[in-house]
């Protein structure tokens, strides 16, 4: 019995400690540059144009009151690789996507080593 009182002590105290934290609620994108052909880059979706390569601002948004700060791990993968190319760039949540071949898939999120969500991607004909 003495030992189980100190056991239940860490448990609630680890308990505690993991609800202090940011909670991811969603991932927005701010362009960084200008594409020739419209692009668009949002948290329900992601379409672009074979061919056209887009720098973006990555800013993960919490779901409580502690925000997530740019050192907070942000990891952005495409599923796959031959229709959209996600490359981190330099600086904090910095990332550059290229459509490299027309088709469907989808953009995991990894915050802070843990998969979010996946955000469907449409890489589409040039006009």
């Amino acid at each position: 019995m003495t030992r189980l009182v100190p056991a239940l002590a860490v448990l609630l105290a680890a308990a505690t400690l993991a609800g202090c934290g940011p909670r991811y609620q969603t991932i927005t994108f701010e362009l960084r540059s200008q594409p020739p052909i419209p692009v668009r880059v949002s948290a329900d979706e992601i379409e672009i144009p074979v061919g056209i390569a887009v720098s973006v601002h990555a800013t993960i948004e919490s779901s409580s009151n502690i925000e997530f700060v740019p050192d907070d791990a942000l990891d952005l993968d495409s599923e796959d690789r031959g229709i959209l190319a996600a490359d981190p760039t330099p600086g904090s949540h910095n990332f550059v996507f290229v459509g490299v071949a027309v088709g469907e898939t989808c953009l995991s999120v990894e915050v802070e080593f843990e998969e979010e969500e996946c955000i469907p991607v449409r890489v589409i004909a040039s006009e």
